[in-house]
């Protein structure tokens, strides 16, 4: 195998598909690493048993966490195009007001320091969302969403029409006043780009797409970066970085296929493993000793502090079965004048209903309540409570000082504590949550917190300081010119939104200055 590389991307999401497209187009040699393996678009993709309980593409390395009943090992999902195989498709902006934060919370209110906002303002990125939008192919409806920010033209592709348990929430939120909208989803509705047409199944969110109707980076970004040249190393461990001086020379690497563990050398290295695992990974390589900023590496842990509203109906809300992830609302975003808590709440948004296998061995009730959940499903709606999480010093990723994984890598331990504004923000949005689903005929709502880390984000925050961020505006490793971080770890502030477009977004941002300073940026090594 080829083991010299102009650079070598770390982890298949969508900051590092991006960047390796943008650097594989502009003709350099790139390899993309990474420890899951290509899905299988077979029978089990949309099997629930098989993804979620038997653990198809389970990763070998845990993660311990903290849960309601104490600490517990995790192991995360993983494969060639990282979490967007697995994720709902939901491709939001950030909101103009986010790239500057401090201005709309009070500090004194969440205990955070004030250096939340970003060296860059949204009109640096607003061309590379809709590049973003473009390349992954997002089906929205422009100017429908009340707090969206400025764009340059209509989305690439229109959505469907709502389906009648997305109508339904809908028209109840119109009728209180509120103005819901289509989400805009990464998914093929219109049957174009050379790919099979969405047939709206109910297992989109969660699963694989075993038709590839879903746009995941596996059949958009990462077939484009093959065909520039870039090779695509699946079922490979990145171990640690190897540094020299003020330069990666390397990236230690241990093949899940044959046990063996090689070098690849680089002149640029791009880590993009998502928040939890690239700061895991810098851990590992020591950068945590890198002054002044080494001591942020896998601070600011941010995962959104997000919620479930179910309502229960007298009748069966989706008797067509087909998807409905369809609504979202945003009228609480920036909050509401004179309520608590001030500053920004976040959003809502409409939720698939799980299968009932997931429910019965997952869902954390005991067993009557359980097997109550999986009877009652047909008659169940749900609304995603999705508010801000705002940056905390405490909340961090840290290794293990005794535990090793079965690589023999230590085990990653995660610390996150919401902030007291974090969960009014929540409770406020789960108050609106009932009234639209109490509007829509629901006779019972239950609230259901979201405990994962799907959403994480702030490990490697950028500024333009290493006294306080972690990474330059171009999210370059400060002291470390030819050493880059792209996945959400790069973010400040989490906004109230879903990140996969943002990180997306700089990830393109990011690739694009690297080819075009490729010469600069490489012999700037040797200063």
């Amino acid at each position: 195998m080829k083991q010299n590389w102009d650079a070598v991307v770390i982890g298949t999401g969508f900051g590092g598909s991006a960047v390796a497209f943008k650097l594989a187009k502009a003709g350099l040699s790139v390899l993309l690493l990474e420890r899951g393996p290509w899905v299988e678009r077979d029978q089990t993709a949309w099997d629930p048993l098989a993804i979620h309980v038997r653990g198809k593409y389970r990763g070998g390395s845990p993660q311990e966490v903290d849960e309601r009943r104490g600490r517990k090992l995790v192991y995360p999902n993983h494969a060639v195009g990282g979490a967007s195989v697995f994720y709902g498709g939901a491709s939001f902006r950030l909101r103009t007001e986010d790239f500057a934060p401090s201005a709309q919370f009070n500090q004194t209110d969440h205990g955070s320091p004030p250096r939340m906002d970003w060296p860059i303002r949204y009109e640096d990125l607003a061309p590379w969302y809709d590049e973003a939008e473009l390349t992954i192919g997002v089906a929205g409806v422009d100017g429908s969403d009340p707090t969206e920010p400025p764009r340059s033209g209509p989305y690439p592709e229109p959505p469907p029409p709502f389906g009648s348990s997305a109508r339904r929430l809908a028209d109840a939120a119109r009728n209180l006043g509120l103005r819901p909208f289509p989400i805009p989803l990464a998914i093929n509705f219109n049957g174009r780009r050379q790919r099979p047409r969405c047939v709206m199944c109910m297992t989109c969110d969660l699963f694989p797409c075993r038709i590839s109707a879903k746009n995941d980076l596996a059949v958009t970004l990462l077939p484009e970066v093959s065909r520039c040249g870039g090779e695509i190393r699946d079922r490979t461990v990145a171990k640690c970085l190897l540094v020299d001086g003020n330069r990666v020379r390397g990236i230690e690497c241990l093949s899940l296929r044959t046990g063996d563990t090689y070098t690849v050398r680089c002149d640029l290295c791009v880590v993009s493993g998502g928040a939890i695992a690239s700061a895991a990974l810098l851990l590992r390589s020591g950068l945590d000793r890198v002054e002044p900023h080494g001591r942020l590496v896998g601070r600011y842990l941010m995962r959104h502090c997000s919620g479930i509203v179910i309502g229960i109906f007298p009748f069966k809300t989706n008797p067509e079965r087909q998807f409905h992830k369809q609504v979202a609302i945003t009228d609480f975003y920036f909050g509401q004048p004179g309520r608590r808590p001030q500053g920004p709440w976040g959003m809502m948004q409409a939720l698939q209903t799980p299968p009932p296998e997931l429910i019965e061995h997952t869902a954390p009730y005991p067993l009557p309540a359980r097997w109550c959940g999986v009877k009652t499903l047909p008659y169940q709606a749900y609304l995603l409570c999705l508010a801000q999480d705002l940056a905390n010093w405490e909340n961090r990723v840290d290794l293990h000082p005794q535990a090793r994984d079965r690589y023999g890598m230590p085990v990653v331990r995660v610390f996150h504590k919401y902030s007291r504004r974090d969960l009014r923000a929540r409770q406020a949005l789960y108050r609106e949550a009932r009234r639209i689903l109490r509007k829509a005929g629901a006779l019972v709502q239950f609230r259901s917190p979201v405990h994962t880390y799907s959403h994480a984000m702030g490990t490697c925050r950028f500024g333009t300081s290493p006294a306080y961020a972690v990474l330059d505006s171009w999210c370059r490793f400060f002291g470390i010119p030819n050493l880059f971080v792209v996945d959400g770890s790069f973010m400040p502030s989490s906004g109230g939104v879903n990140p996969s477009l943002t990180i997306a977004a700089n990830g393109l941002r990011v690739g694009q200055y690297i080819a075009e300073q490729w010469d600069e940026v490489v012999q700037h090594r040797e200063r």
